[in-house]
């Protein structure tokens, strides 16, 4: 029969209590002279469980927070090997999730049970969502491209009719405002014969005739820093020193000007019509504004623009007839033949003046 000591059943006991609480219990020390008997095996094995329970403790607190990286402890309690397996499996599921996370939605799991055909299904959902996601965005910028191509072409068309600084005014605010202009220079243009010509020739004909002259008129235009207004069957009118101030603005229309005579003369001499251009200059303040609400129409208004008129009038075929103002503004390197004071109506008489470049060759 075993003899107990009352303290050896109560450190045992202790040790129960603490571990049946979730707490950490010391091991029981037992004299070294202890016998060899029952209690001391029994004593044995309970300092083994609680050696074995402390790490299994340390290892659910750790797995609790979150923390998968650790290895988990050694032992040979069952539960410790369940809890080993969930900890394999939690690691698992985490490289699954990290895989989903860099854009591999073809990742299944196939265990947990329950929770797999869970996450297999969100992970087919995200799949799904992400290729209607894919499609709208492929959606969406086809669809931008067509906007922005249909936006460049308004954009181009709105640029031909109307002065840059005015289509980004109508572009921002839908509206702007008429604004008056100092010094500008105007040159007025048609074609003698038209009327003729007009009667003669094929319609679509003399449109591409027409086509062709205006768009090499533009082209000169352009280059010498002057701004085309308008045209009116065969009339051309065209400025310089708005709405952009140049102080060259009398000499950049007038070299303008020359290149138009000189450029017919060339064409004439290769093509089966000869045009001939009558073309008058002056130059004054002006009023430039944006005509109608709906079609809009980019105009000039003014004294300035009716005696650019009478200049064009009273000019003859390929000379360039200049008002005193513009070739009081001209720097040397023209020459300037003086006509008689001309009487011009709504004007009086009028001192007029036909330029030539200084070697008396069309520029």
């Amino acid at each position: 029969m075993i003899t107990l000591q009352e303290a050896d059943l109560d450190r045992v006991s202790e040790a129960l209590y603490l571990m049946l609480k979730g707490k950490t219990a010391s091991p029981i020390v037992l004299p070294p002279d202890y016998p060899e008997n029952e209690l001391k095996q029994v004593v044995c094995y309970l300092n083994t469980l609680i050696a074995q329970y402390h790490e299994f403790a340390g290892f659910l607190d750790i797995l609790s927070r979150g923390d998968l990286d650790f290895q988990p402890p050694r032992g040979r309690m069952a539960v410790l090997q369940s809890f080993k397996n969930l900890h394999a499996n939690l690691r698992h599921l985490t490289w699954k999730t990290q895989q989903i996370a860099g854009g591999d939605l073809s990742q299944q799991v196939d265990f947990m049970g329950d929770f797999s055909v869970a996450f297999n299904t969100m992970t087919q959902q995200l799949h799904d969502a992400f290729e209607r996601i894919e499609r709208q965005k492929n959606e969406l910028a086809e669809a931008y491209a067509v906007i922005k191509e249909e936006k460049d072409k308004s954009d181009r068309l709105l640029l031909n009719v109307l002065p840059v600084a005015v289509a980004n005014d109508l572009k921002k605010t839908g509206q702007t405002t008429p604004e008056l202009f100092e010094d500008v220079t105007v040159l007025f243009s048609d074609l003698v014969g038209f009327t003729r010509y007009s009667s003669e020739l094929d319609p679509a004909e003399l449109i591409d005739e027409l086509n062709d002259l205006f768009t090499a008129f533009d082209t000169i235009v352009e280059a010498n820093q002057c701004e085309r207004i308008k045209t009116i069957g065969d009339a051309y009118l065209a400025v310089c020193g708005m709405p952009h101030p140049n102080e060259r603005h009398a000499q950049h229309v007038v070299d303008a000007a020359l290149q138009f005579v000189a450029y017919l003369k060339e064409r004439n001499a290769r093509s089966a019509h000869s045009w001939r251009a009558r073309i008058g200059v002056h130059s004054g303040r002006v009023v430039g504004g944006v005509v109608g609400v709906k079609k809009y129409i980019y105009d000039v208004f003014g004294d300035t623009i009716n005696t650019a008129s009478r200049m064009e009038s009273h000019s003859e075929a390929m000379r360039v007839n200049l008002s005193e103002a513009t070739q009081s503004l001209l720097p040397d390197g023209y020459r300037f033949i003086e006509r008689e004071a001309t009487e011009v109506k709504g004007k009086g008489r009028m001192n007029m003046y036909f330029v030539e470049s200084a070697s008396g060759q069309d520029l």
